[in-house]
């Protein structure tokens, strides 16, 4: 599976023309936002860094790279992780909840999203829920299931935050109907996303 863990910048001339908007399927899985069991990954990894005032990780796979993740409630050892430590990792990969046009009523439905989070299926003893976030913007570039846009909102969970204007490369849209999204999608196209961030659920610390 694919993972677009990296923010990618591309000349602003990447895409040129301008299509007019279709409407796009929402990937939003109606009130109840569920990331399924489906998309847990379990890897090994060695710790990069830490950032404990927001309970983030930066863990290095040799085949994926540096990624960042949350670490959510149920990673009880996360103060006792320390920069080198091989660590067993369970964890979820972007997931996306919306791709649709950037229409007034679609904002105020991402707005509602973002404030309620989502939950993990069938995982108990987690008592905050998975954080989602947002980015909008002008679609430069379709490229199988991942999308490139012209950033309006500077949303996506990174430090520093992407500049707006700038041209990011989002993650694989894995669901089917994020998936259908990003086929209806055109060069040109207003859109609003939300999606999930990568949370770990346990990190067992092998050395």
């Amino acid at each position: 599976m694919s993972r677009a863990s990296r923010r990618t910048t591309l000349k602003l001339m990447g895409g040129a023309g301008l299509a007019t908007a279709l409407p796009l399927p929402l990937a939003a899985q109606g009130d109840d936002l569920v990331v399924p069991n489906t998309y847990q990954n379990f890897k090994r990894g060695t710790i990069h860094s830490l950032h404990p005032e927001r309970r983030i990780f930066n863990i290095v796979w040799e085949d994926l790279g540096r990624v960042k993740m949350r670490a959510a409630d149920l990673v009880t050892n996360y103060p006792s992780l320390k920069v080198g430590n091989i660590v067993d990792t369970q964890w979820y990969d972007y997931l996306d909840f919306m791709i649709a046009p950037k229409t007034a009523q679609n904002d105020t439905q991402a707005k509602a999203m973002l404030a309620k989070g989502a939950r993990l299926q069938g995982i108990p003893g987690m008592q905050e829920p998975i954080k989602l976030w947002r980015m909008d913007g002008m679609v430069t570039k379709v490229d199988g299931n991942t999308i490139y846009l012209i950033n309006a909102s500077g949303g996506r969970p990174e430090e520093p935050a992407p500049d707006s204007g700038e041209v990011i490369q989002l993650p694989t849209a894995q669901t089917a109907n994020g998936q259908a999204a990003v086929r209806s999608v055109k060069v040109g196209d207003q859109v609003i996303t939300v999606w999930s961030q990568q949370t770990a659920i346990k990190a067992t610390v092998i050395r």
